[in-house]
């Protein structure tokens, strides 16, 4: 992995049920007047780097404690002034002085340790209850490391399930926490529409 530069103050953009996980891509369309002026800010001044962070509740102003820092890989500005983001993550908006001393291996290729299977037997069952339409090959085709925080970032867990996704101290623990919510998660029979969902 090519070398990153880390930013010691970045902006920061709160986002409530959005996590950025080592190694994914979070695709953004910006639209708020101050978080276009921030985009067009760090454009500027080839500061590449935005934090994404959590909200502690949905209309909460303050922050949790520990969010991702994405570069910006790519930048389009549609015709109303409004941005498509792809941000990939390495490691009057906010601005934060940010450490990185906890979490300096997420810099590095992970790799897990446990059992994939485990993974593969649990998102099908967790796919099933939840009526998810899955594309099997294709899933069995990501590598293990990226699907684990693929699947943290996209399947429908709250803000506070998410948080302790994004907080897992390593890949392996990750993979845990991820199993252990896909278990408790709930069946979608219990809600009116029963037609299929999409995994993105």
């Amino acid at each position: 992995m090519p070398d990153v530069k880390l930013v010691e103050i970045i902006p920061l953009f709160p986002l409530h049920g959005t996590i950025l996980l080592p190694g994914s891509i979070l695709p953004l369309h910006i639209f708020e007047t101050r978080y276009r002026q921030m985009v067009e800010h760090v454009l500027e001044n080839d500061e590449l780097m935005i934090g994404i962070i959590q909200p502690e509740t949905l209309d909460s102003k303050k922050l949790c404690d520990v969010g991702c820092a994405g570069t910006i890989e790519h930048s389009q500005q549609l015709p109303k002034g409004n941005y498509v983001e792809e941000l990939k993550t390495d490691t009057l908006y906010r601005r934060a002085k940010v450490k990185y001393s906890s979490f300096t291996h997420d810099i590095e290729e992970a790799s897990l340790s446990k059992d994939i299977e485990l993974l593969y037997k649990n998102f099908r069952e967790y796919s099933e209850r939840n009526k998810l339409k899955i594309e099997w090959e294709k899933i069995e085709e990501i590598p293990a490391n990226y699907l684990v925080n693929l699947l943290s970032m996209n399947l429908d867990f709250s803000g506070i399930e998410k948080q302790t996704l994004l907080e897992s101290p390593d890949l392996d623990s990750r993979l845990e926490d991820l199993i252990a919510l896909m278990g408790m998660s709930g069946s979608s029979e219990d809600f009116a529409d029963s037609s299929p969902n999409y995994l993105n």
